[in-house]
């Protein structure tokens, strides 16, 4: 190879990486110019997401304002609903976990000006807001209202959660556990009457599972509920455990009432599931008027005494065994679906002759009746669990005992109608529910037509006032560890200051 030769390959190699470098380079500016155009739409992308998120917080708390004061009005009632959520879950489509726990939160709020205030103006998160009002008090609001700027919505959540657990054990010796344990009875003015269980965690765990179990055991497996968790009150407690997502409508109260019937059943599965002996005059039960609030109680056996209506002292209302009084209407909605006695008195009350026990309503009719009624037939309820047969026409009134003059009930729908001013008539051979005049769910609710174009603009429109941006809601959290230990005593430190100072 010649110099020039030698000379000429170099020339020509640094010629080529002139232009590899020239045009790593050209591709490097490219590739920085497109990286800043992504970062540039990434901010705004994301501005505009938090921006979003932070006024449908302001929306929500509109929205928890008009629940709490529709829950507060009793305005569900006034449809046949048991709860505020239960009309939540039918209204607006939430599931009933859900539901429950916007009222909860909702009513919560109403004692928490500064939580309340901080959701309204955008800057703290409903998932935080949720999280707070589980253990807020008036003394560690505030502070939990800093430490909830300073976390994200899970290590606020483990937060409360730690302060749960010291609220709850926090002074308890073993002695003290023991000492507080019972089990009582208690009627109420209303003439309800209280069970109430007060038990340490495990123990309480253990009963609560059984509770569970017995309002689930029989929902066929194949078909997915639609509702988990519904308790006879306006409950609205935290959603029920992830277990249960997809276990039978939970009636718990039916549940632990099912646990009783179970233990009084025994080894006769065949027996009655249970022996309450109620016992009225037939000129009571055949009575027509407002039998007004009663005690809580299961269909049993009915005893009715046969005497003529102008009997001098002739009782108008039944009595079980224990002497507790009820109203002739509750009796007639026990004696819908039950065993029922008839037993010839004297004037003096005496038994002259007791007939043999039969069913209000044949077995083979009830089998009948649950196979066209398979939930609740009052509008709304999908109740599959604890039904009981409802006579639309009486039989102490001469109503038949056939399939058109039966509807399945849940006990708390059935409990309207005999007891809360509700009226069922048969319509093309369908109960249709009437209250106070006007039929009840008569028109379903309208379909959601959202202008969703308009619907953000809406938003914003709604909240002038508050001048949410991205920024708003950030969490102040710098990426350090949470000193949980630091938090709950601070935090505990301050109820306990606050209740020395009302002390004081």
């Amino acid at each position: 190879m010649t110099r020039m030769e030698g000379v000429r390959q170099r020339w020509s190699g640094d010629v080529s990486s002139q232009a590899v470098d020239a045009a790593a380079n050209k591709d490097g500016a490219a590739g920085r110019a497109a990286a800043a155009a992504r970062r540039k739409a990434h901010a705004a992308l994301g501005d505009r997401i938090a921006e979003q998120a932070y006024q449908l917080d302001a929306a929500m708390h509109r929205l928890l304002a008009d629940l709490r004061e529709f829950d507060a009005a009793g305005y569900w009632a006034d449809a046949g609903a048991t709860s505020c959520a239960s009309w939540l879950a039918w209204r607006v489509g939430w599931d009933p976990g859900t539901a429950r726990e916007h009222v909860r939160v909702a009513r919560a709020l109403g004692a928490l000006p500064r939580v309340d205030a901080a959701l309204r103006t955008g800057r703290l998160s409903y998932s935080k807001v949720r999280a707070i009002t589980r253990v807020a008090t008036p003394a560690t609001e505030a502070a939990l209202l800093d430490d909830a700027s300073r976390t994200t919505a899970a290590q606020l959540e483990l937060i409360c959660r730690k302060l749960h657990a010291v609220q709850r054990l926090g002074g308890q010796s073993a002695r003290d556990v023991a000492a507080r344990r019972t089990v009582s009875r208690r009627e109420r003015a209303d003439g309800m009457v209280v069970i109430e269980a007060v038990l340490p965690a495990d123990e309480a765990a253990v009963v609560w599972a059984a509770i569970e179990r017995a309002a689930t055991a029989c929902e066929p497996p194949e078909r997915e509920p639609a509702r988990a968790g519904v308790a006879t009150d306006v409950s609205a407690g935290t959603p029920a455990p992830r277990s249960d997502v997809k276990a039978a409508p939970i009636r718990r109260v039916d549940g632990l009432v099912a646990m009783a019937q179970a233990v009084l059943r025994g080894d006769a599965p065949s027996r009655a599931p249970i022996e309450v002996v109620l016992t009225i005059s037939r000129d009571a039960l055949a009575s027509v008027g407002d039998g007004g609030v009663a005690a809580e109680a299961s269909a049993g056996t009915i005893a009715t005494a046969s005497r003529p209506s102008d009997a001098i002292g002739s009782p108008a209302i039944g009595c079980f065994a224990d002497g507790t009084a009820v109203s002739a209407e509750t009796a007639r909605r026990l004696a819908c679906d039950c065993g029922v006695v008839a037993m010839t008195t004297d004037a003096a009350r005496n038994p002259l002759s007791v007939g043999r026990r039969t069913r209000s309503i044949p077995a083979a009719i009830a089998r009948a009746l649950a196979r066209r009624d398979a939930t609740c037939r009052f509008p709304g309820c999908t109740n599959r669990r604890f039904l009981a047969g409802h006579h639309l026409t009486h039989w102490i009134h001469g109503g038949e005992t056939a399939l058109a003059n039966l509807c399945r009930l849940c006990s708390t729908h059935h409990r309207y109608v005999h007891e809360h001013g509700y009226r069922v008539e048969l319509r093309d051979g369908e109960p249709v529910f009437f209250h106070r005049g006007r039929e009840v769910h008569a028109e379903p609710p309208r379909p959601r037509a959202i202008d969703a174009p308009r619907a953000w603009s809406a938003i914003r429109s709604a909240n002038p006032d508050v001048a949410i941006d991205a920024t708003t809601g950030q969490c102040a959290w710098d990426g350090l560890p949470v000193d949980y230990g630091l938090v709950i005593d601070d935090l505990v430190r301050l109820e306990r200051a606050a209740r020395a100072a009302d002390a004081a």
